[in-house]
């Protein structure tokens, strides 16, 4: 285990006009499970590149156990990286994979095949051993290329997307045996996902990226209940966050309401926070999870706001219905539950929880 250190880690490559990753700072503590998550061309597998030495950096440092590891080779680094594509010796077993490493160390035959065995029995692929890269599964051939850097017992363990070529129900199951794996063995992880379940599932800490700069870093409760700005409000969630537009106005009674449209072009009043005062003629952005907009109140505790809403389409999960209405000429989500059974096309009253909304400035898109 090691505690890890991005200080201003800044990429550039040469001839590009601008900047890869822009100034990054992540303090990674000892046994931590971190996850970069952002969209394609965010930063986040060359920000892993670097960290493993694949990349060099153009300026900042790199610290792992208090060591600037920057300018050190790859090899020198003790770290592990585990990739997407397997990366596997088609022409070796499974037991010549897990082994190579340790073989590379030169240690003895019999702590070779003591610790393969030790790999092998806890991610169950010992009775697979004796078999090639070709006779597997790609969750068999997922699980070799995890026991190839468990048996090296290295400072730091890296995953560059390591699921995203299974199927749905294999990167369910594999997300556990990762989750099971970092709670026996405490290790420090660094693991690259454009998934958000896998994210909110898997991480101790979640560092959302877009266009080479870091968002926020933070908890999985904390990235999605308390999100910096509209990026990372939308990009974690699914469905989505919802983002509603709305005039404040304080009204007669000197409560600020803001007001919205239907689908059948009515005007509604939706009550909103006293925070909210000083915006009083502004217009602001409400953010409002699918969850906080239900078919019912789910809390007497909590202040609800009744609305007609004409429902466009119902999408069935099996635990719950995902509705979508208009609101303000735009698609909202509702998350309904299993036994909704309205249809499409008809009004029925929906209750909004604003009690529970984040609220974004319309120009800068940063929460309020």
């Amino acid at each position: 285990m090691a505690a890890l250190e991005l200080n201003q880690i800044r990429k550039t490559y040469r001839g590009a006009e601008n900047e890869t990753l822009k100034g990054i700072n992540i303090q990674i503590e000892s046994g931590e499970f971190l996850i970069l998550v952002g969209p394609s061309g965010c930063g986040k597998s060359t920000l892993m590149n670097t960290i493993a030495g694949l990349e060099s950096i153009s300026s900042g440092e790199i610290v792992i156990d208090g060591v600037d590891v920057s300018n050190v080779e790859p090899k020198d680094r003790d770290i592990a990286m585990v990739f997407q594509s397997y990366a596997l010796y088609p022409n070796m077993t499974v037991r010549g994979n897990i082994a190579f490493g340790l073989k590379i160390r030169k240690l003895p035959q019999v702590k070779i095949d003591a610790e393969v065995n030790r790999v092998a029995e806890m991610l169950q692929i010992d009775h697979l051993l004796d078999r090639k890269p070709a006779q597997l599964s790609g969750g068999q051939r997922q699980r070799v290329a995890m026991g190839r850097a468990l048996a090296r017992q290295p400072k730091l363990y890296l995953f560059d997307e390591p699921l995203s070529n299974l199927d749905a129900k294999l990167r369910v199951e594999m997300r556990t045996q990762i989750k099971r794996l970092h709670q026996k063995l405490n290790t420090t992880i660094v693991y690259v996902t454009h998934d958000q379940i896998e994210a909110m599932t898997l991480a101790d800490r979640i560092a959302v990226m877009k266009d080479g700069e870091l968002q926020q870093l933070g908890t999985p409760k904390e990235i999605y209940n308390q999100p910096n700005n509209m990026f990372v409000a939308g990009f974690m969630g699914s469905p989505s966050m919802n983002f509603i537009k709305a005039r404040v106005d304080l009204g007669t009674d000197d409560k600020p309401q803001g007001e919205i449209w239907t689908a059948d072009g009515q005007s509604h009043k939706i009550n909103l926070p006293d925070r909210l005062r000083k915006f009083d003629g502004e217009t602001v952005i409400i953010g409002l999870r699918p969850e906080f907009i239900t078919e019912q109140p789910s809390d007497e505790n909590r202040t609800f706001t009744e609305v007609p809403m004409q429902i466009d389409v119902l999408e069935p999960t099996g635990p719950d219905t995902i509705a979508i209405v208009e609101i303000n000429q735009e698609h909202v989500a509702c998350r309904l539950s299993a036994e909704f059974d309205a249809k499409a096309g008809e009004t029925v009253p929906l209750y909004f929880d604003l009690s529970s909304a984040i609220f974004f400035d319309v120009n800068t898109e940063m929460r309020i």
